[in-house]
Formats: C-alpha cells, sequence, structure tokens
C-alpha cells in the first residue's frame, strides 16, 4: 500500500482507505481529470507489483475512474455499509466451551415441557 501512496505527487496525492479486509479504495483529488486517472492507474500497478512480488493476488474491482461530489457521497455510504457488516456482533466470537443443552435428564423428565 506505500508503494501506492508513493504513486502520487504533490498535487494529485494517493489515498488509501481500508473499507473491509482484504478491500481497499484508493482516491485522490485533482483538477485534472487525466492526471488523477494515470496517477490511480500508476499506483495499482506499483501496488499489483509489490504484492505478487510477496506472492500475493490483487484483484482490482473497479477501475479508476472520475466521480461527482454525488457519487463520493455514495461512495462513502456504501464503505460505511461495508465496515459495520464487517464489525464483529455479539456471537461471532468462538467459543471454546459448549455450553449445549445444560444437565437435562431427558429419561426422567417425564412427558410433557423440560425445564
Amino acid at each position: 500500500m506505500r508503494k501506492a501512496e508513493a504513486a502520487g505527487n504533490k498535487g494529485c496525492p494517493v489515498k488509501i482507505k481500508l473499507v473491509a479486509p482484504p478491500l481497499y479504495v484508493l482516491t485522490t483529488q485533482t483538477l485534472d481529470k487525466e492526471q488523477g486517472i494515470s496517477i490511480l492507474n500508476k499506483a495499482i500497478a506499483a501496488c499489483t507489483e509489490a504484492i505478487e512480488q510477496h506472492k500475493g493476488k490483487l484483484v482490482v474491482k473497479e477501475p479508476p475512474r472520475a466521480v461527482s461530489e454525488r457519487d463520493d457521497k455514495l461512495l462513502a455510504k456504501h464503505m460505511a455499509k461495508l465496515r459495520n457488516d464487517n464489525e464483529e456482533v455479539s456471537g461471532d466470537e468462538d467459543s471454546e466451551e459448549d455450553d449445549g443443552m445444560g444437565d437435562a435428564d431427558v429419561e426422567n423428565s417425564g412427558p410433557g415441557i423440560m425445564e
């Protein structure tokens, strides 16, 4: 990821946002649309090369594109949803102890409802 950030420059810095492991979004802000897309393509290439050197794999889900303020807000909302979906909720953790049904005496409980 540092290689991707290094592909940016002062006028067109590359920022990386973690959505939910292993999903990241690379962004930049510039008035020059072509320069921004070119910088992001270079950042992706640099990141891909670094990851592949360590026998990893990078998959580009969506190529670089210019977005409007509305698109940017929709992306932020989508990222927040993915982050929220990725958070652990109660019950996600592994338990070494299995309580099961407790100490129910099924043979001597008789017909009806077990307590």
